[in-house]
């Protein structure tokens, strides 16, 4: 069995994966003794549960590769725990403008700067775009970038290849060309941006195979409830740029969250859960659908917290009934979201 085989049979054993952006991509990075802690605990209940836990980090998750350096320090301290993580890294943009680079020298470069700094081995390596600034004629996806990441897979420096924000198209010729190295697919999924149920990008991965990774499970925030109208975000937070955070989008995106709210109120005593685990529910019951069937779905919330952390990896609060996500569906059918997922403000 081929290590990118390994890979993905683990990967279907996960449940929730970690997301690590939110731990330095801020404007003051969480301290790194808190950040072990939380990451330590993600492995930790990995390990209770017989699964390998699944680290989503980016070469430009921060300045001057801070993430990764974290991760270096946080296995440095810890090494024992290594062969127990899934490390999937994003790279292949300009560190400061995040423009892709996806021509063969870059994504080698992008490689092997990521291995400089997170230190021994990448399990899953992704280009964060796709460049489509180099196509050639004929081509839906950059091929030279493909070919990069193939050949570090058959030198032995990274074990499997993820894709990122690509369309049904991008999914279904990547995979024709290059299967054997392929593991899964990183796109947004949240009760906010719901664009890859129905666009084709789920049904592709499901017809093929592949695993989901769905970031920003919680709407960048909006979905812990801790956002309300009247919230304002640092200098440097980029959600105060985008339309979907400023008061106006808040005041009718609070609709949605208010709805949520009465879910869970509504909820026995003894079956009470957050709005965040009612959140991340929803993603992970994809899982059961027959329409997706082939497809796994993993959440990958952060947590810059241990108390965070318990409450996204509990898998019992975290689960919802069919009624309950029948009455979300049919509630989002005519629920208008206020603000694009990357659209920006207008001043």
């Amino acid at each position: 069995m081929s290590r990118t085989s390994d890979i993905v049979n683990d990967l279907r054993q996960i449940q929730t994966g970690y997301g690590l952006m939110s731990l330095t991509w801020r404007p003051e990075p969480i301290p790194k003794d808190i950040a072990f802690v939380s990451m330590k605990r993600v492995i930790d209940i990995a390990l209770e549960r017989n699964t390998k836990a699944f680290f989503n980090v980016g070469e430009f998750y921060g300045l001057d590769k801070i993430n990764l350096i974290l991760v270096k320090e946080f296995f440095e301290k810890y090494p024992n725990l290594r062969q127990h993580v899934i490390i999937s890294c994003k790279g292949g943009v300009d560190d400061k403008t995040l423009s892709p680079k996806g021509k063969y020298a870059s994504v080698i470069e992008s490689i092997e700067t990521s291995l400089k700094y997170i230190g021994g081995y990448i399990d899953i390596f992704e280009v964060a775009r796709l460049d489509t600034s180099i196509l050639k004629e004929g081509e839906v996806y950059p091929y030279e970038s493909f070919k990069a990441l193939a050949d570090k897979i058959e030198e032995g420096r990274i074990g499997a290849i993820s894709l990122s924000e690509v369309n049904e198209l991008q999914i279904r010729s990547i995979h024709n060309d290059w299967k054997k190295y392929l593991a899964c697919v990183e796109v947004e999924l949240s009760l906010f941006s719901t664009n890859i149920l129905y666009d084709g990008v789920a049904k592709a991965c499901s017809d093929l195979g592949l695993v989901i990774i769905c970031y920003s499970p919680l709407g960048r925030g909006l979905l812990t409830g801790h956002i309300t109208p009247s919230s304002t975000f640092k200098p440097g937070d980029f959600r105060a740029v985008l339309k979907r955070f400023q008061t106006d989008s808040l005041i009718k995106n609070q609709v949605c969250i208010d709805f949520l709210n009465n879910i869970v109120k509504e909820r026995p005593e003894d079956q009470k859960c957050s709005l965040v685990q009612l959140a991340l529910g929803w993603v992970k019951y994809w899982n059961s659908r027959e329409e997706f069937k082939g497809a796994k779905f993993i959440p990958i919330p952060s947590g810059s917290t241990v108390d965070k952390v318990n409450e996204n990896f509990n898998e019992e609060k975290g689960k919802i009934t069919e009624k309950e996500f029948e009455k979300i569906n049919e509630f989002l059918k005519t629920f208008q979201v206020a603000g694009d997922r990357y659209e920006m403000a207008i001043n």
